[in-house]
């Protein structure tokens, strides 16, 4: 048994889609389903079931997952032991964080990160969806909702709020609204509601705006832009809305939603230096701006 292939096998079934495991393992479709193959020859077992979904992991694929994930453990210990990477401090770091914090939050503050240190290379993920920390797609995960399975270490990292904003301009050419009703003559710009990655982001109908003629993307940057250049009215982070001094936040009594940061690592990698400096400095980060959330 080829210990390589293990490694192969153990990306394969993290991910189940051969092409992006592929990718990710840096070898074509091809030698990576060869040497799968050669590592269910060694074992005299199949380890996955070919499905419209992927590859799905057979009873013993998931048990073979089990002992290597064990043994990853003891070897990533062993190498943060024998390196001493508790004064070295390099490494990569992959950050999983939705768009908005990533981009608003995060992205500014990395290169005073990158000062302090240099030779820890950052993978920042911030998009529309998170990677799984439970099968090691990052090691540190932003998320909205606390998780409650697999063997995570978490913490809240900072509540947020949200206002409905609308233009400043539009302001004064309408007047500031004083109820739901007078918002009628305007767009909402807002996520597409089958498309929404975390249900802590569907707050529209919480807040009552549903009735409103929409103009919808799954990005809140492409929201943000909007808004900016007066498509409507639309509910916004404040520490994006902030960066736009145009934009007024209005209906502030009516309208006034509070959500949560959740900070994921798993906690195989939690004893990492390189790990514990970034949390170290996401959570001093956070805290010294909390007046921007």
């Amino acid at each position: 048994m080829n210990w390589d292939d293990l490694r192969l096998f153990l990306g394969l079934a993290r991910n189940g889609k051969i092409s992006i495991a592929a990718r990710n393992l840096h070898l074509d479709a091809t030698t990576l389903i060869r040497r799968v193959k050669r590592l269910e020859t060694a074992l005299n077992c199949n380890l996955f079931e070919l499905s419209n979904k992927g590859y799905l992991l057979t009873d013993h694929g998931k048990r073979l997952v089990n002992y290597i994930e064990h043994a990853e453990r003891h070897i990533l210990e062993a190498k943060n032991d024998l390196t001493d990477e508790r004064q070295e401090l390099s490494g990569t770091v992959r950050v999983s964080a939705s768009e908005g914090f990533g981009s608003w939050v995060l992205a500014p503050a990395l290169a005073e990160f990158k000062q302090r240190y240099p030779a820890i290379c950052v993978e920042l993920v911030a998009n529309s969806g998170f990677l799984n920390i439970n099968k090691r797609e990052a090691d540190i995960a932003i998320l909205l909702e606390k998780p409650t399975k697999g063997l995570l270490y978490t913490k809240r990292l900072t509540d947020y709020r949200l206002n409905l904003y609308m233009h400043e301009d539009l302001v004064a050419a309408h007047g500031a609204p004083t109820s739901i009703e007078q918002l009628s003559p305007f767009n909402l710009v807002s996520y597409v509601p089958d498309l929404i990655y975390a249900p802590q982001l569907n707050f529209i109908e919480e807040s009552l705006l549903s009735p409103l003629h929409a103009l919808k993307s799954t990005s809140i940057n492409a929201q943000f832009q909007m808004l900016r250049n007066k498509a409507g009215v639309g509910i916004l982070p404040h520490f994006i809305a902030k960066n736009a001094h145009e934009l007024q936040p209005v209906l502030q009594d009516k309208i006034n939603i509070t959500r949560t940061f959740w900070l994921a690592t798993h906690r195989d990698v939690r004893h990492l230096a390189r790990v514990n400096v970034f949390l170290d400095w996401l959570n001093d980060t956070v805290q010294q701006h909390a007046d921007i959330f």
